[in-house]
């Protein structure tokens, strides 16, 4: 069958459809915010207004943690993660070399150093077994939907007596077990920006079980100097984020629910094909699937140039290793699995931006068996 590329019909048809979660609750919340107050912050006050404290509450109760603190941003919220932990110049944290920037410039920002770890190639987390010596915070993300090994880093920073930090922004609701990721740490940070499955356009959320935490968390992100503490910021989040992120939460397993079954469908239609690296499901771990990252032994680009002819929205490699930015350069290391997955053998279907039909999942994973064909 001749490829889209060399001029054949491409597989998947009609338009893609962009996913949106927002619907009518979200608006109708959202319009009885607007009766006022739009926030019901004070500087030093410990907590917001209403819809931020329901917020705050369904989130805890959601996932099972003692603690939800609500901010503008998960961004800020890893800057008041690192802020109230205590990290300051001359120390040194641990942070993935694949993972969106904020994750390192945000402890950067105390004064800290990063010293970027490789990756594993089965789940994309932080390696444990790359953690140096003497460091005083280690900032895991949770990557694609999946669990970084959590359990793993819980043991080894009680062991060594450092901080452990959970970037959560694209695995709500993923799990180990029964523990939610984002619970695993001494903090973990959630985002819900426009991008993320559940979201309010901008915002964030910090999670703790830690008494003291939790309170130093309030005071900074809501301008701590006032309370006679640490000096803070205004990281709030207003009333109108609020209100649309709650009526997400409470949606937020059946949203999820339908990430996952989306990723099923498309990769039981591409089915096994030598080569080719397909994220299948792992015992006792839950994959909420915010991409589907794919695993190519060899010929990544003619792969995916195929591919996207033939209608797959794929992306090739995924972000640089930080240490390649001019923001981290100074602190470059040598991470070969990140390196590798970004340069060779990495790409992703971006299964959070797009609501498939379930013919266009089977035409996918036609699309795929058809360019494997031809090319692997």
């Amino acid at each position: 069958m001749k490829l889209a590329i060399n001029g054949g019909k491409a597989e998947v048809k009609g338009r893609l459809k962009p996913f949106q979660s927002i619907g009518r609750t979200e608006a109708a919340n959202a319009v009885h915010v607007f009766r006022g107050p739009l926030s019901g912050y004070l500087a030093g006050r410990s907590r917001g207004g209403t819809w931020v404290r329901m917020l705050e509450n369904l989130w805890s109760d959601t996932f099972h943690v003692k603690h939800s603190i609500a901010c503008n941003s998960a961004t800020n919220g890893l800057i008041a993660a690192s802020s109230v932990v205590g990290l300051t110049k001359g120390d040194v944290f641990a942070v993935p070399p694949m993972t969106m920037s904020a994750t390192a410039a945000a402890p950067m920002f105390t004064g800290a150093t990063p010293i970027f770890c490789d990756v594993k190639r089965d789940n994309f987390g932080m390696n444990v077994v790359d953690a140096p010596d003497h460091i005083s915070a280690a900032f895991v993300t949770n990557l694609f939907g999946r669990c970084a090994d959590l359990d793993k880093w819980k043991l080894d920073a009680a062991k060594r007596d450092y901080w452990l930090i959970e970037d959560n922004a694209q695995s709500p609701f993923a799990k180990i077990g029964d523990k939610y990721a984002g619970t695993f740490g001494d903090i973990g940070v959630w985002s819900l920006n426009v991008h993320k499955p559940i979201q309010c356009g901008e915002g964030g959320m910090i999670t703790t079980d830690d008494d003291d935490l939790a309170k130093e968390l309030r005071n900074f992100i809501n301008h701590g100097e006032n309370t006679g503490g640490r000096i803070g910021m205004n990281s709030r989040m207003p009333e109108l984020c609020a209100a649309v992120a709650f009526a997400q939460l409470r949606r937020g397993k059946e949203i999820i629910e339908t990430r996952i079954d989306q990723a099923m469908k498309i990769m039981i239609a591409i089915g096994e094909i030598p080569g080719l690296t397909v994220p299948v499901p792992v015992t006792k771990e839950t994959n909420v699937y915010y991409t589907i990252p794919f695993v190519i032994a060899h010929r990544r680009k003619e792969f995916c140039a195929a591919l996207a002819a033939e209608g797959a929205p794929i992306v090739e490699g995924y972000i640089e290793p930080l240490y390649r930015m001019n923001a981290f350069k100074e602190f470059a290391s040598f991470c070969p699995v990140a390196e590798e997955l970004q340069d060779k053998t990495l790409f992703y279907f971006d299964n959070c931006a797009w609501d498939l039909t379930d013919d266009q999942c089977r035409q996918v994973g036609y699309a795929f068996q058809k360019v494997a064909e031809a090319i692997i």
